[in-house]
């Protein structure tokens, strides 16, 4: 499994995405989901996938052919000339629909599912910057200011703090430390989940790959991340008014004190 997080904001974007891959308990082994593609002035853009690995590589592989094939025959359809960001996501999804043709028969014979999901997201010069996701059919959705972010993967145990405390409006550095959090809690509570953690924050406008990161698990920030997190979780229950049971005067513990 793994979780790959994307964060709209009025000033930006922010990207996240684990780096573990599982076949099961005894086969745990590290494989990057993000990738970043970008033309210096005009685009930038940032594909994170999961599902299975097979699937997810060889779209990249038919992603990566046509960009080689493009430098050959000039205007040749690829990634980096879509005229938007919506059709650039559609374009990931007809390279889903390619593996599929090729792949889904054999895999179903065989009892494996066709799973795969891509979050695709940046900016292309003229539009906003805009974050989508492709499902394994090849179709799309949008993230918009009333719902800025989007989750594929193991994703239940990090949205409860997305849902409580991030907007579009959310600052594009604050917009970084929910991802981590996000990210972290989910580590925190299924196996599947795990550093290292790769970060891509991208400015609005700026149509460069800047602010990028990966965090590995002995990273002092991940230290403090999780021991303030912790600590400042513990205290706000403290600071939470006790329940009062009706009928009862005394609080539960106080006779054991």
């Amino acid at each position: 499994m793994t979780y790959c997080l994307s964060l709209l904001c009025k000033q930006g974007a922010v990207f996240l995405s684990d780096s573990r891959t599982s076949a099961g308990m005894d086969n745990i082994t590290i494989h990057p989901k993000m990738r970043l593609y970008s033309s210096p002035g005009e685009r930038v853009i940032c594909l994170m996938t999961s599902g299975n690995l097979s699937l997810t590589q060889t779209v990249a592989a038919l992603i990566d052919e046509d960009s080689g094939r493009a430098v050959k025959e000039p205007g040749f359809p690829h990634l980096l000339n879509q005229p938007t960001m919506y059709e650039t996501a559609r374009y990931v999804g007809l390279k889903i629909r390619q593996v599929e043709s090729l792949d889904r028969n054999a895999l179903e014979r065989d009892r494996y599912s066709f799973d795969i999901n891509i979050l695709v997201g940046g900016q292309v010069i003229g539009s906003p910057p805009e974050i989508f996701r492709v499902y394994p059919q090849g179709n799309t959705m949008h993230a918009d200011h009333d719902s800025p972010f989007l989750q594929i993967g193991e994703f239940k145990y990090g949205k409860p703090i997305l849902d409580r405390g991030f907007t579009y409006g959310t600052p594009l550095a604050e917009a970084v430390k929910f991802g981590v959090l996000s990210l972290e809690a989910t580590m925190k509570s299924n196996v599947s989940v795990g550093t290292p953690f790769d970060i891509f924050c991208y400015e609005k406008d700026t149509f460069e790959v800047k602010y990028r990161s990966r965090l590995e698990e002995g990273d002092p920030y991940m230290r403090t991340v999780r021991k303030k997190w912790q600590d400042g979780l513990s205290k706000l229950v403290a600071q939470m008014p006790c329940l009062v049971f009706q009928g009862v005067e005394t609080q539960p513990g106080q006779r054991m004190e």
